[in-house]
């Protein structure tokens, strides 16, 4: 189970700030302040802003850790855009690879290299790979450490499922624990945190703006924002790159369309705002044993009937009577 026994040995003052700081204000002076504060930068568009904790969900063989990897590097080298979204704010960049074997992410790594869009110039920034087994909880004292010295203003964990592996991730109150401690160390080294993550099985016929994410929806709740990559029906290459809820900017109903050249291993932008449905196949629901093994996993989550009707476009009725057999 995660807790935050790792942090225990740590100063609580981390460039004059202090963890767990509990405040009182009245609302007319935290207007005051509100009036003082910079907007937030994009790091990439409104995908992700700066200081903020973000749920990126896909399909297993999707390509997340590609894109987490490939957002590393455009931020760190200092592109000022990437698939057609403006980078605001560069510097040093932590991808955390819990996952994949270090000789897996050499070979991806060197593919990016070998022909990237842009040229790869690392003059002021760099980006970094922190590969462990070990679990987040774990680790987090030494990535506290990491982060004093080179100060990460994104850091990449791939992926939630792994960093918690000792944790229950389809409870509540355990994966509300995990997501404690990474809204702690974003607070703590003042950056943003990507949290990579798997969809739920029998989904992939459904929009994007279905609660998709694997396990406990806790975690959508907790962070900032949630963006989704999905496969397209269209071309084998073809990925929609989608952004649902946001605490900071306007969600969106359109997607983007990007392409993974498998000889670079690089993401292309493709078109902005296209029609999602078109690209999903949402007219084809999964089959009847697939939706009741849904709707069941989604009343284990804590969804309400309404809210699984509407999921699976199905009525009340026929939910009740699906959860009752």
């Amino acid at each position: 189970m995660t807790n935050l026994t790792a942090l225990n040995g740590f100063s609580n003052h981390s460039e004059g700030k202090i963890l767990h700081k509990s405040s009182l204000n009245k609302m007319e002076n935290l207007a005051v302040k509100g009036r003082t504060l910079a907007p937030l930068r994009r790091l990439l568009g409104n995908y992700v802003l700066e200081n903020s904790a973000v749920i990126f969900a896909a399909e297993r063989g999707t390509g997340k850790t590609l894109l987490g990897l490939q957002a590393c590097i455009a931020i760190s080298a200092e592109w000022p855009s990437i698939w057609n979204e403006p980078i605001e704010y560069h510097g040093n960049t932590l991808f955390i690879n819990c996952e994949l074997s270090e000789d897996t992410i050499s070979r991806r790594l060197a593919k990016l290299f070998d022909a990237p869009p842009q040229e790869i110039k690392f003059s002021e920034y760099h980006s970094y790979v922190y590969t462990t087994k070990k679990g987040l909880d774990e680790e987090a004292q030494a990535i506290i450490e990491m982060s004093k010295t080179h100060k990460p203003v994104l850091i990449v964990l791939d992926n939630f499922r792994v960093a918690f592996l000792n944790s229950d991730t389809n409870n509540g109150k355990e994966v509300a624990k995990a997501m404690h401690l990474i809204l702690t160390l974003r607070d703590l080294l003042d950056t943003t945190i990507i949290i990579t993550d798997h969809t739920r099985k029998h989904t992939r016929n459904l929009l994007t703006d279905s609660d998709l994410q694997s396990g406990s929806g806790v975690k959508s709740d907790l962070t900032d924002s949630d963006m989704f990559l999905r496969k397209s029906k269209q071309d084998i290459q073809y990925r929609i790159f989608k952004r649902s809820k946001s605490r900071h900017c306007e969600e969106t109903d359109g997607a983007k369309l990007i392409r993974l050249n498998p000889d670079s291993l690089w993401f292309e932008f493709v078109q902005d705002n296209i029609d999602e449905a078109q690209h999903i196949g949402a007219e084809v629901m999964p089959v009847k044993e697939e939706q009741k093994d849904l709707a069941r996993e989604l009343r284990d989550q804590g969804k309400t009937i309404e809210q699984i009707a509407k999921i699976l476009n199905r009525g009340k009725g026929t939910i009740h009577r699906w959860l009752n057999e």
